[in-house]
């Protein structure tokens, strides 16, 4: 009998899988731990739909398929857009308009009652948000999404679930099979342990760790205190999510948004983030998938130093088993390039936009980086202070003069707003890109022009750098900031809910949003023209302002500042957007792109 495909996977990458799991739980517990983990590959293999073995088969046939000068996403929350799962099937030819080929839904998995840090505090892995429908409409949008050749994301916390999750109620309840799943400090080891822990929200959340009399002690919660760390040392944890994970993808899932992977692993005297157990985890998780459901990708949502990027994509592993390349990640996000497209507006300069570029190259194979340029959260400033360093000796100086531009300061044309800051210490700033870039405070015409350019401008940036570039929900409508969320008490400690406004349909028959979207169009077809995809490249350019990417065969000039820059040498080249011909040298508008295709 000729084996099926699971099982010729489960035979050649069942060493990969094997190696990582060794590596976080020792030979003598992986003998224990093996077996189990052969049931749980074998039974969620047995359970896949005929459509996503299908989708396996091609995919395996394409693997770079991600990798796409067409590759276009579009990230959003169900509710903000479409109220339900049901509604958002109507809506998919929207998307389809769009060029979207990859549709990430935030926050679509039952989230604990009350707060849940935007729904990212999970209460079941294996259910919707019930306000926004159930699985099987999720399975029925999978199907539609499929047919238009779009990629479903969603969001899979590994770092944590919510408090009122069934492992943690069980925790709670004295069980300790599940309360060995989280991670219980007594006071004096939790002072130990924080003493080289920063605070990812100092603010609204400060320190890492919350008293849990049901727990018999404190309790990590590194973002909020509801949100309980797991215990990935533990590996009924790696099993348990295994399972969730394969089951999730038998669900219609083809990507999944990996939650704060830099905080997996915990290590007394570090700040336990990006540690090497880390990798393994999710290296652990890829050989899982890759056996079971080839089809589907997985995103790390490392907001880390631009250093501390390549990691997440995999290594070359030679020195410990002579075996070369271990992959992690299909996609990350490059946080960096989306933080440099501000600075380089609030001072227009594109010195650290092409520094990004010139560390953004180099990808391995069946990798892509996740560009954008802006998302559901805030603008995080420290990701580039290492970048800058190498550029100015006092980059936190530097990073706040950009953040108090943006956020209105200094005869500023922005409207953003500070996040977890008063603006005196270096945080993160909030914003929709329109208000971000000009157009709440525009009064006239030319400003608002400037605004539109400054759009462009931004999503020039993340298209022509290769990746797959996503636009958050309402960019492409250059919908406001929204301060409605001040009024409702369960959002109005988030400051982030400003950048999250509910989509306004009727604006998408409005000036602004066919102005934006046209521009998104044109920067569309010029990519897919050009055949860019994967990694950029950085072109060095003699105007401090201007930015110089290669992208596949062109050459896509960014002007991040409000006078006209020249650019020479382009003598029988054409500007893809304009249809003009570049002549030997040509004009880049204020706040203006020029993507220039060789004739012929």
């Amino acid at each position: 009998m000729t084996p099926s495909s699971t099982e010729r996977r489960l035979d050649a990458l069942a060493p990969r899988l094997k190696r990582q799991l060794e590596r976080l739980y020792g030979a003598d517990r992986l003998a224990a731990l093996w077996p189990r983990m052969e049931t749980i590959l074998r039974d969620r293999a047995s359970d896949r739909p005929a459509a996503m073995v299908a989708l396996d088969e091609a995919r395996l046939a394409d693997p770079d398929w991600f990798v796409a000068p067409d590759m276009l996403g579009y990230s959003t929350y169900v509710d903000r857009f479409a109220g339900t799962v049901g509604g958002l099937i109507d809506k998919v030819d929207h998307l389809e308009s769009l060029g979207v080929r990859y549709l990430h839904l935030l926050a679509l998995l039952k989230a604990r009652e009350g707060d849940s840090d935007g729904g990212f505090a999970v209460a079941d892995y294996l259910a919707i948000e019930p306000r926004l429908g159930t699985m099987a409409d999720v399975e029925r949008l999978a199907a539609r999404l499929r047919a238009g050749r779009i990629s479903l994301c969603v969001d899979l916390a590994l770092n944590h679930t919510a408090d009122d999750h069934p492992w943690a109620k069980a925790a709670q309840a004295g069980d300790p099979h599940y309360r060995a799943f989280y991670h219980v400090l007594g006071d004096d080891e939790a002072q130990a342990y924080e003493a080289a822990l920063p605070e990812v929200f100092p603010t609204t959340a400060p320190g890492n760790f919350t008293t849990v009399p049901a727990m018999g002690g404190q309790v990590w919660t590194t973002f909020y205190p509801f949100q309980w760390d797991l215990n990935w040392s533990n590996p009924e944890v790696m099993l348990a999510i295994v399972d969730t994970m394969l089951r999730l993808a038998n669900h219609g899932f083809e990507a999944f948004r990996l939650d704060s992977i830099a905080f997996l692993w915990k290590q007394l005297g570090t700040d336990c983030r990006n540690r090497p157990e880390a990798h393994s985890i999710v290296r652990a998780l890829r050989a899982a998938l890759d056996i079971v459901a080839p089809a589907t990708l997985l995103k790390a949502e490392a907001i880390v130093p631009t250093a501390l990027v390549p990691p997440y994509f995999g290594a070359d592993e030679g020195a410990d088993w002579n075996g070369g390349f271990e992959p992690e990640c299909h996609l990350v996000y490059n946080n960096s390039l989306m933080v440099a497209g501000w600075v380089a507006l609030a001072e227009q300069s594109a010195t650290l936009p092409h520094a990004i570029v010139e560390a953004s190259g180099g990808l391995p194979r069946g990798a892509n980086w996740l560009s954008y340029a802006r998302c559901h959260d805030d603008i995080g400033w420290g990701a580039v202070i290492g970048d800058l360093a190498g550029i100015d000796a006092d980059p936190v100086a530097r990073l706040k003069t950009a953040a108090r531009f943006l956020e209105g300061g200094d005869g500023s044309w922005a409207r953003g707003a500070p996040f977890q800051s008063d603006g005196s210490v270096l945080h993160g700033s909030n914003g929709t890109m329109a208000s971000l870039a000009g157009l709440e405070a525009a009064t006239d015409e030319e400003a608002r022009e400037m605004a539109f350019r400054r759009i462009a401008l931004l999503s020039a940036l993340s298209i022509a750098s290769g990746g797959l570039a996503t636009t958050y929900m309402g960019d492409e409508a250059g919908l406001l900031n929204d301060t409605g969320y001040l009024d409702d008490p369960e959002r109005a400690h988030e400051g982030r809910w400003l950048h999250r406004p509910k989509m306004d349909w009727a604006a998408l028959d409005g000036p602004a949003a066919r102005r934006i979207s046209g521009d998104l169009d044109a920067l569309r077809a010029a990519r897919i023209a050009s055949g860019g995809a994967g990694s950029p490249t950085a072109i060095t350019t003699d105007a401090p302002a201007l930015l110089g990417i290669g992208c596949g065969s062109d050459r896509v000039f960014l002007n991040f500042s409000d006078a006209a820059v020249h650019v020479g040498g382009l003598a029988g080249w054409q500007d893809r957007l304009s249809e003009q011909a570049c002549g030997d040298t040509v004009a880049v508008e204020p706040w203006g792109v020029v993507w220039a295709s060789p004739a012929g």
